[in-house]
């Protein structure tokens, strides 16, 4: 700074040297003197690429991250081959959340310079944000390989693995990382969750303390804490800590989200309902469907509603639960539905205009006042359990499919019919969800039982395999697409004396049309904030009964005791 300044007392419209005497200023902490320098340079020499690039790190280090990516941008129209512009760049569109340009700009970069470790690191957790794991862990690796002494490299590789599923080769590289630097906060919080991953959750929590204790003010290492708490199923705990990050943080997207999870999971429904509403701000989450005027909650004045469901299939069947509070009231109301459910919820709901959902939408906003997604309706109307009211069932199915598939599975007064499903589709934490299909063995050899095949999927490999190893088998239907065909479903869960089944779809439809269902569910991760904890019943669906984990991971005796129960369940039908 002394000599550029010493410079610019000789030439005081030297570009060059204002732009160099930015960049200093910014990187000494001296953003106001910065950007005055770096604002000069491009007054001076609008051609400048340097200066325009080290105006926008200014404003992006100021908080005004739109106007730094206008800066970067400039400096790319004069200078296409700057690849720390485009490194820059692709940070701050990061930070908007614009995933793809975030990507695209770091590629650019990389392909400008491939030997830019710190961009292939940076590209590694970008790649895996948008869940692309298996390009995240090849990019966090290459920035290892590049400069191996590089410790946030390999704590970054250790993070994209933990998530990619590859626990002890994350805990290898986050060991790596604290190696080369001991006080490396972020490589402390990269091994709790890969240690969290591997199944060592007593190690996993010591490792996300010490990173706190080297960095107490770091809203994200608290909320990483809370999310293993919170899938060790301890909820009081995780509940501190995201309490803890939004205090140093408050406008922390994802602890709000997971904080509103842990809250309901906990029956703390009124606030853990308006924390709910954070989803809609987490990085990379849908924007809302329709844009016309929002509902108030306000069900005592005549209106046109518009609602519409919301992430999964399995959502959209439990949050109708409360449609049902609204079809007295004087407002006209329509459901926008997944297509799958269309017909089904025609029968079920005849004082509602079903919708199938259609990308674009096929609504009118003309033709309504106010919109509401169907999990929002809780904020209103399921603040307490005394809200939740006992029902028979509020899905309708076909009498005609019901009683064709109780005709083809011949149950009668000797023999239950019992359908069973034992896994989860679900993407982020199914595999917590689901059970191995072997693991029924014993449930399966439950005598006056005709078993019927409910999960959906290719399960072929699966039912073979219990064939041969236990001479167990089941009814399945091969004509029956229980994936796309949820009228189907519908109908041969209504067939059914009991379902049993892990959290997934067949839970949700089963319960929705009142059948007794027992539900498989898992201790911590995996168990969804509407089934709540310490309860074998479920206020949404009345005929359902929970059978849940003592452990994470172990279900050895849920299985023993869903046997013994099934036994008693027969005897006395």
């Amino acid at each position: 700074m002394d000599a550029l300044r010493l410079a610019l007392e000789h030439a005081p419209r030297d570009a060059q040297a204002l732009s160099e005497l930015a960049r200093a200023l910014r990187l000494g902490g001296n953003l106001d003197e910065a950007r005055g320098a770096a604002s000069r340079a491009v007054e001076i020499a609008p051609r400048l690429a340097g200066a325009w690039f080290n105006l926008g790190a200014v404003q992006v280090a100021q908080g005004e991250t739109a106007r730094g990516i206008e800066s970067y941008r400039k400096a790319l129209e004069i200078q296409p081959d700057f690849a720390e512009a485009w490194s820059n760049l692709g940070g701050a569109l990061g930070a908007q959340g614009d995933a793809s340009g975030e990507i695209d700009a770091y590629r650019r970069a990389l392909a400008l310079n491939p030997q830019l470790a710190p961009v292939w690191s940076n590209l590694g957790n970008a790649l895996q944000g948008a869940g692309r794991l298996g390009e995240a862990v090849f990019a966090c690796g290459r920035a290892a390989e590049l400069d191996p002494d590089f410790a946030a490299a390999w704590s970054n590789l250790g993070n994209a693995l933990a998530e990619n599923g590859q626990h002890e080769e994350a805990v290898r590289a986050c060991e790596t990382a604290l190696r080369l630097a001991p006080g490396l906060a972020e490589a402390w919080s990269a091994l709790g969750g890969a240690l969290h991953g591997a199944g060592r959750r007593a190690e996993a929590i010591l490792a996300h303390r010490r990173a706190i204790e080297i960095q107490p003010g770091n809203a994200q290492l608290r909320f990483n804490l809370g999310v293993t708490f919170q899938h060790c199923g301890e909820s009081a705990e995780a509940i501190a800590c995201f309490r803890q990050a939004l205090a140093t943080r408050p406008d922390h997207a994802e602890a709000h989200f997971e904080l509103s999870l842990a809250l309901l999971l906990t029956g703390q429904l009124r606030e853990g309902w308006e924390e709910y509403e954070w989803r809609w701000r987490r990085p990379g989450a849908e924007p809302w469907r329709h844009d016309f005027a929002r509902w108030s909650g306000d069900a005592a004045k005549s209106c046109r509603l518009l609602l519409w469901g919301e992430q999964g299939i399995g959502d959209q069947i439990i949050y109708t639960n409360m449609i049902a509070d609204l079809v007295s009231s004087p407002m006209r109301i329509a459901l926008e539905i997944d297509p799958r459910l269309a017909s089904l919820y025609r029968r079920s709901f005849p004082q509602l205009t079903v919708l199938p959902r259609r990308d674009p939408p096929l609504v009118n906003p003309a033709d309504y006042d106010f919109q509401a997604p169907l999990a929002s309706l809780g904020r209103w109307l399921r603040r307490s359990f005394e809200s939740f009211p006992r029902h028979g069932g509020y899905l309708k199915p076909d009498p005609a499919r019901v009683e064709a598939f109780r005709n083809r599975l011949g149950g009668t007064r000797a023999t239950r019919i019992v359908g069973i499903s034992w896994k989860s589709a679900n993407r982020e934490f199914g595999r917590y969800k689901s059970t191995g299909l072997v693991g029924w063995m014993g449930i399966l050899q439950t005598p006056d039982v005709r078993f019927v095949d409910l999960q959906y999927g290719d399960t072929a490999s699966e039912r073979g395999l219990l064939g041969q190893r236990a001479g167990a088998t089941f009814e399945h239907l091969p004509d029956l697409d229980l994936f796309n065909d949820l009228e189907g479903l519908a109908a041969l869960c209504a067939a059914c004396d009991l379902v049993i089944t892990v959290s997934n779809v067949t839970a949700h439809v089963a319960g929705a049309l009142g059948r007794p269902v027992w539900q498989l569910l898992p201790k911590g991760n995996g168990r969804l904030g509407y089934w709540f904890t310490g309860r074998s019943d479920s206020p949404w669906y009345p005929s359902m009964r929970i059978f849940t984990q003592q452990a994470p991971g172990d279900w050895g005796p849920v299985f023993e005791e869903v046997k013994k129960e099934l036994a008693a369940f027969v005897k006395h039908q």
